[in-house]
């Protein structure tokens, strides 16, 4: 996995990021940077809100 320092740069994520920053943020960041997988917490609100967890394959 390639990070994209470039996005990184410019997408901080803020310190003590509500729920709702932390959930957008991850998903932009799937579609943009292939550096992590999104973290289980992440992926288990996405899930229990009926949304489709993103991989950056199905993003591209």
């Amino acid at each position: 996995m390639a990070i994209n320092s470039e996005w990184h740069a410019t997408h901080k994520l803020p310190r003590n990021a509500k729920l709702e920053e932390r959930l957008n943020w991850h998903i932009v960041h799937a579609a943009n940077c292939g550096c992590r997988e999104m973290p289980a917490t992440i992926k288990r609100e996405l899930e229990v809100r009926g949304l489709t967890v993103p991989s950056p394959r199905s993003l591209k």
